[in-house]
């Protein structure tokens, strides 16, 4: 693994920091080729953006303070000098997701399309985020037996040190596959089925939300990394985060079939 991509004269430009740039980079092209089809000008598609850039980083570290780390206090004493603990990717895609609601209100635009985009856009863009992970050593896993266990050894990655050497779940590549799969089938199997219609506007967005929700679940029995500030009967916060967003989009997607 190779932490840290650039190093000179005390400046540090860590591949987490790339990946997550070109994952940024990635779901933007992606809504770009989304933006004929939902009837966005450039003006407009450039100030859409401009809000998801705001929404992106102000909800991946409000989430982060409020949620994990050593705790809000000291996350926001962190904040005000400057420095960001971390981020999280539930706050990233919810801040984002608010701020396209709220951009959508104030220009009169539908919003499910655009939501739609949005839950594909995310998936694609996590597989780089967690490509970065596995070259930081960041969102580690637990040590495992496994013979695809992977072993982090270099002291600059964020893999604590007694647990240098040791083979460990690589729970990064476990949600990079699972995001990868979630978006082939968003974009080539329930895209179309909205297209003709046979699935309402906003449907793509529903099953994103479920599926990352059953994946990171099942994901964090095997992650060794931050559990999170809040946790309740062994589970994680992302996992009670997981169960509430599931059944949150599980009951509007059968209210939405009932109304059919």
């Amino acid at each position: 693994m190779r932490p840290i991509l650039i190093a000179t004269r005390g400046f540090e430009l860590r591949c987490a920091a790339v990946c997550a740039g070109i994952g940024a980079l990635a779901a933007l092209l992606y809504l770009r080729s989304c933006r004929q089809r939902l009837g966005l000008n450039l003006e407009v598609f450039w100030a859409l953006a401009l809000a998801l850039v705001l929404g992106v980083f102000a909800g991946g570290i409000v989430a982060y303070a409020a949620l994990y780390g050593p705790g809000l206090a000291a996350n926001l004493g962190r904040l005000a000098h400057g420095q960001v603990a971390g981020g999280s990717f539930f706050g990233v895609f919810w801040g984002a997701i608010v701020a396209a609601f709220i951009f959508c209100r104030l220009r009169g635009l539908a919003f499910a399309p655009i939501r739609d985009c949005l839950g594909i856009a995310a998936a694609l863009g996590l597989v780089f985020i967690r490509l970065g992970c596995l070259l930081n050593g960041c969102c580690y896993g637990r040590p495992t037996e496994r013979p695809w266990g992977i072993v982090f050894r270099d002291p600059a990655c964020r893999v604590p040190r007694d647990l240098l050497g040791v083979p460990l779940h690589p729970t990064q590549l476990y949600e990079m596959g699972g995001a990868a799969m979630i978006f082939l089938l968003l974009r080539w199997a329930v895209v179309p089925q909205v297209e003709r219609e046979s699935l309402r506007a906003g449907s793509a967005f529903l099953l994103f939300v479920a599926f990352y929700a059953i994946l990171r679940f099942a994901e964090d029995f095997c992650r060794a990394s931050d559990p999170g500030l809040i946790t309740l009967a062994g589970l994680t916060t992302a996992q009670l985060l997981c169960v509430l967003t599931f059944s949150g989009a599980a009951g509007v997607w059968l209210s939405r079939r009932r109304v059919r």
